[in-house]
């Protein structure tokens, strides 16, 4: 390939519109040169977050930097190093970074100076490499951390899941059943429910759609929820609140089903459980984790040659399938951690 295909923002998108590819340019560009200190990457691999769609509301969010009409569209690739000028990082180290949805990037290895920390070395390669961006990348990390920093499951305990058919949330499942934890798994619609128990391996299903959520809480959870992993927010962190047992966790990971709502919706009305319950609700970043990343992946890459942690990738196909990737995550159609593969 002689040219660098760039997927650009043509316009912001609209308030409950869905990620489309009419919201991109594909632009052709020279492949870019490194710099002094800095190496050209080849993008093998895209993982997706649902912080993306923020990236296109042409408006400052809550947490989020918007992306600029005509600006490459942000996220996160793994790829290999074709140049370097840059002694810490050679031609064809992995590397996993924030390259923008393009086929070829320019890194910078100095990341003294920034606060948030992303440009990963891949120190022991898997094949195939999106798995760096999936169960062995930063889904997985958060996962983790997540689960085992901030929730501190112990065995036997009782561990429920929100989005537990998406890419964080089935790699949390895993790692609660790792731990030999009863592990409940929230997903919407009886495929999702069906993947959970048969694939992922989780004890019980709740479908959010058609089941009742306390009385499901209630039937499993008969002495409260240890260690609740949110990804959602709303109503079902309200229950899970409810329903917590004494000196009960719940880890804040994400809020993807009111994230963006305008305006933004009433918080939990069950926090008085907090006291109660004597329990903890604890949200967390995972780059605060990055450099305990290689220590968390040595684990990770071991309990996948095991059998004991499972791909869960969902992969696309060619740069050009990026919008259909990231509107997966938010159209509740498919299971998994949204890939694309070049």
């Amino acid at each position: 390939m002689t040219l660098n295909r760039q997927l650009c923002l043509s316009r912001n998108i609209r308030q409950g519109e869905a990620v489309t590819s009419e919201l991109f340019d594909m632009k052709e560009t020279a492949i870019p040169e490194p710099g002094e200190g800095e190496f050209l990457v080849k993008t093998t691999a895209l993982g997706f977050s649902p912080a993306q769609r923020a990236y296109l509301m042409g408006e400052e969010s809550r947490f989020h930097t918007p992306i600029e009409i005509g600006d490459i569209m942000r996220g996160r690739g793994v790829g290999e190093i074709l140049k370097s000028n840059n002694d810490d990082y050679k031609v064809g180290d992995i590397v996993a970074c924030s390259t923008g949805w393009q086929d070829y990037s320019v890194q910078s290895g100095d990341q003294g100076d920034l606060l948030v920390k992303t440009l990963q070395k891949v120190d022991n390669p898997q094949e195939p490499l999106y798995l760096h961006l999936g169960i062995l990348g930063s889904s997985a990390f958060s996962a983790y951390f997540g689960l085992l920093d901030i929730g501190k499951p112990q065995k036997g305990e009782t561990v429920v899941v929100s989005s537990a058919a998406g890419g964080v949330g089935s790699i949390v499942c895993q790692i609660a059943k790792i731990k030999g934890c009863k592990v409940i798994g929230i997903a919407g619609g009886e495929d999702k429910c069906k993947w959970l128990e048969e694939f992922v391996g989780v004890d019980e299903t709740i479908d959010y759609k058609n089941d009742d959520i306390e009385a499901k809480f209630k039937e499993y959870c008969p002495n409260g929820i240890d260690v609740y992993f949110d990804n959602v927010g709303g109503d079902i962190l309200d229950f899970a609140l409810k329903n917590i047992a004494l000196k009960g966790r719940a880890v804040i990971c994400g809020m993807i089903a009111t994230e963006y709502q305008e305006p933004p919706l009433p918080g939990p009305r069950y926090y008085y459980n907090v006291i109660y319950k004597r329990a903890r609700i604890e949200g967390f970043f995972v780059w605060d984790y990055f450099n305990q990343f290689p220590a968390a992946e040595k684990e990770l890459i071991e309990w996948y040659k095991s059998g004991q942690l499972k791909s869960t990738e969902d992969v696309f196909k060619g740069l050009e399938s990026a919008p259909d990737a990231l509107q997966a995550m938010f159209d509740g159609t498919s299971c998994g951690i949204k890939i694309v593969d070049f």
